[in-house]
């Protein structure tokens, strides 16, 4: 489901997706580069390991229905990823959602985990 995910895993032994705690960095990128249209969203999330913290850039493919709302800062959330190819929907593979507050929420192709940095 997640490219890379190895690069949180070989880390963090016990690794689920209720480690995310919050929002670092949300961006989206759109390029049109030889007539073939290019769009990802890039979001940090910082990540709560057994002695360490860290951050972890994921990559989601061609975003749609980007619905996110933020009122400070700091973005605390629970992250769930939903694997929703069964349903047959053009360029809606993953359904990614904030399940408590639902600040967040958007459909992607693929995901892949980019970097995974230590933070202080």
């Amino acid at each position: 489901m997640i490219k890379n995910i190895s690069l949180i895993t070989d880390k963090i032994k016990n690794f689920s997706l209720q480690k995310i705690e919050s929002i670092d960095r949300f961006t989206l990128n759109y390029q049109n580069r030889s007539l073939q249209d290019s769009c990802f969203l890039e979001i940090d999330f910082n990540i709560k390991g057994k002695e360490k913290q860290y951050i972890a850039c994921f990559r989601f493919n061609n975003p749609n229905k980007i619905d996110f709302e933020s009122g400070s800062i700091y973005h605390q959330l629970s992250i769930e990823i939903y694997d929703i190819r069964d349903r047959g929907w053009e360029n809606k593979n993953y359904e990614v959602i904030d399940y408590e507050d639902d600040t967040l929420h958007f459909y992607c192709t693929d995901i892949e985990i980019i970097t995974l940095r230590e933070t202080i």
